[in-house]
């Protein structure tokens, strides 16, 4: 049994550093295709309506790393209940796995490292892609109408964030219900 779970737990440590490393891989080539869409929109196709090309791929791209971001974090949660809180009686604390508690415990440090979901990234991304709205001087009712999807995806990109803020500590106590239910 003990196989078991330290086999589980490497593979979810891998699972959880393979999220992480992937999503600054994909906001940067997502980035990447909306300025290159950005460009051409303005380029070619200089219509306040064309403006939501670019902003699909921005939301896009939000939308592929979301997920990899939440889902890293539930497995973290999951190992920290379940593989170190849990841990081994026989086995003395400072020999039981103990990343997920320490870095929970540590917190976040201001200035150091970057946005886990890239917040500021897109909402400048999303500011800088209303520029395809506006150089084509439109009609007010065409300024109106585009605002609506930017300023929506600026309310996913708040939204995301604040649950994200509150992520660890509602899982946290969600996991730790679902290990007290397993317990006999």
């Amino acid at each position: 049994m003990e196989r078991h779970r330290r086999s589980e737990y490497l593979v979810l440590r891998k699972t959880i550093a393979h999220r992480v490393a992937l999503r600054p891989i994909l906001v940067l080539c997502g980035i990447g295709s909306w300025a290159a869409l950005l460009i051409a929109v303005l380029v070619w196709l200089p219509l306040p309506v064309a403006a939501a090309i670019p902003l699909t791929a921005l939301i896009v791209t939000f939308e592929v790393i979301r997920p990899l971001h939440f889902g890293a974090e539930r497995i973290g949660r999951y190992l920290q209940v379940f593989h170190e809180e849990a841990g081994d009686p026989s086995r003395p604390l400072r020999d039981a796995p103990s990343w997920e508690r320490v870095a929970m415990s540590f917190g976040v440090v201001p200035g150091v490292g970057g946005h886990s979901l890239f917040v500021p990234l897109f909402l400048i991304a999303t500011a800088l892609n209303y520029l395809a709205v506006l150089l084509p001087r439109p009609v007010t009712f065409e300024l109106s109408v585009m605002a609506v999807p930017h300023l929506a995806f600026i309310a996913w990109l708040v939204a995301s964030d604040r649950a994200m803020r509150n992520q660890r500590a509602i899982e946290l106590a969600r996991m730790r219900e679902l290990y007290d239910q397993k317990q006999p």
